[in-house]
């Protein structure tokens, strides 16, 4: 079944940010994960598959007033990439949020909705690539589902925060992942602590209870925590991601190393100088 798969030409990697709720910052996750893998010398895409919602043009500064007239193929005959990605701080990029304006909603077939995600993964001209991050919607209905079912994808990553209602249902996106038989290479915990601005110790702003849910009591990897910071906000409206606005930052190290975790699963990740990993969990 897997070696039925598409495989993206020139991808080394495809990795699948995920997480079972919304709101846990994922897709700040993805964004800056994908700026740290690039800052360290890696060859990164990254994919918006949020139809309904797509915010990555959002976290990189890219505003579009009017919707591009045409539409997006849902199928095609011809089976070679002809779509340019957008470069933006090193990455190559594709979103449906390129092509529609910030104020309208697409709201297509929902039986369809996998088929124009993967459509669209696939005719973009990705070129060579050591990662290509896939910022998936929250949910495990679609695309997951489709690109699950027709894409291989190499691994992906849970995000999540402390809190049990997050970790609940991230538990309950792991068996999607698991059916599929793609790897699930660990866990970020986002808005995990609030460096206390005054005496710099961490603060744990949410509630940790003592109840074990799935992605705690199965043995998945830690790959770090990714602290609270006003940063992240003032760079979203600012246009320019935190590990690139602030690439020295203590919050941006942490985004590297979980890049240098990731990175080095991996076999070969081209001639990137990964920072170490140690004390990637403040």
């Amino acid at each position: 079944m897997l070696s039925s798969r598409l495989h993206l030409s020139g991808v080394a990697h495809v990795l699948a940010v995920a997480s079972g709720k919304g709101g846990v910052g994922k897709t700040t996750v993805a964004v800056n994960l994908a700026l740290a893998l690039r800052q360290a010398g890696g060859r990164v895409g990254l994919y918006d598959a949020d139809l309904y919602g797509p915010n990555v043009p959002l976290m990189l500064g890219v505003r579009r007033k009017q919707t591009v007239d045409g539409w997006i193929p849902v199928y095609r005959a011809g089976t070679d990439p002809y779509i340019q990605p957008l470069e933006r701080f090193g990455l190559r990029v594709m979103s449906i949020g390129f092509v529609m304006s910030d104020a309208d909603a697409i709201a297509p077939d929902p039986r369809v909705a996998g088929d124009i995600i993967r459509q669209t993964l696939q005719d973009v001209i990705w070129d060579d690539l050591d990662f290509l991050l896939i910022d998936l919607p929250p949910g495990t209905g679609e695309p997951q589902q489709t690109l699950l079912r027709t894409l291989s994808i190499d691994g992906v990553l849970i995000v999540t925060t402390p809190q049990d209602l997050s970790l609940m249902d991230a538990s309950r996106s792991l068996g999607l992942f698991r059916r599929a038989d793609v790897p699930i290479l660990g866990v970020i915990e986002n808005m995990s602590y609030l460096n206390c601005p005054h005496c710099g110790k961490p603060v744990q702003v949410f509630h940790r209870s003592d109840r074990a849910w799935g992605v705690q009591d199965e043995g998945l990897p830690l790959l770090g925590r990714v602290p609270m910071d006003v940063a992240i906000s003032r760079g979203i409206d600012a246009g320019h991601p935190l590990v690139q606005a602030v690439p020295d930052s203590p919050l941006a190290l942490a985004f590297r190393r979980i890049a240098s975790r990731v990175a080095g699963m991996f076999e070969s990740v081209g001639d990137a100088d990964w920072p170490t990993a140690r004390g990637a969990d403040a």
